[in-house]
């Protein structure tokens, strides 16, 4: 008998791609500020007594979007059969400093967490390129088809930006918890300001640089035949 070739992963629907991407994120979100109003129902419902103490919703937050993102990345492995180089960092950056904050009680390792993660993209793209490989256009996955020059200058692109988010991010949370004793358990005034810009703000300023490539993108992509084209060759 001859073994059955192993099933080809499928590529995530809209939906499944926006859910494995943005479920962790909500998840951390509706903990970080509603946790305080939803501990006393979700407790009352185990027939337990559940506080949150403010100051403390960050540890919470961390603690239900470490498992949340688990499920996504196990869930998009199992679907397309392969992990991707960005994601994997991602998860094993998210487990480490996730991990650090919670067990060590110290803010500063997540704050610190999108820091490495965007540097640490960025260097992936640059020693991709050093030795021959793209991992931006592995990243879209065919999606997209562009001449190799053209991958090149997007993927610098891109990790130039990424450089710069890294250092936005440490300036920012720097200087929002400049006041702030990261180990103890009084509120911090900066730290909402820094989890809106790191959902919300770090988020939009992606959605417009990558809108900004749009044009480039558009240049060097093979022109479709029309179809009075195709009529007259034939």
């Amino acid at each position: 008998m001859t073994a059955e070739p192993q099933a080809k992963g499928q590529k995530l629907t809209g939906g499944a791609k926006f859910a494995v991407d943005m479920g962790p994120l909500a998840v951390f979100m509706i903990a970080y500020f509603l946790g305080r109003r939803l501990a006393p129902a979700v407790g009352g419902l185990f027939g337990q007594d559940w506080a949150i103490a403010e100051g403390e919703e960050m540890y919470i937050a961390i603690g239900l979007f470490m498992p949340a993102f688990l499920v996504a990345f196990v869930y998009s492995v199992w679907k397309e059969r392969r992990v991707a180089p960005m994601l994997m960092v991602s998860g094993v950056i998210i487990t480490v400093f996730g991990g650090l904050t919670l067990l060590l009680h110290n803010k500063m390792f997540f704050y610190m967490k999108p820091t490495l993660i965007y540097a640490l993209f960025s260097s992936l793209l640059i020693g991709g390129m050093a030795s021959g490989q793209n991992f931006l256009k592995t990243l879209f996955d065919g999606a997209l088809h562009m001449p190799d020059t053209a991958w090149r200058t997007l993927t610098k692109r891109y990790a130039i930006f990424f450089i710069a988010l890294a250092i936005l991010n440490e300036v920012a949370w720097r200087w929002l918890t400049r006041d702030c004793d990261l180990t103890g358990v009084a509120a911090c005034a900066g730290e909402k300001h820094w989890v809106n810009l790191k959902v919300f703000g770090f988020t939009i300023i992606s959605l417009v640089f990558t809108g900004f490539q749009a044009p480039f993108i558009a240049k060097h992509m093979p022109e479709e035949k029309r179809p009075e084209d195709e009529k007259s060759v034939s």
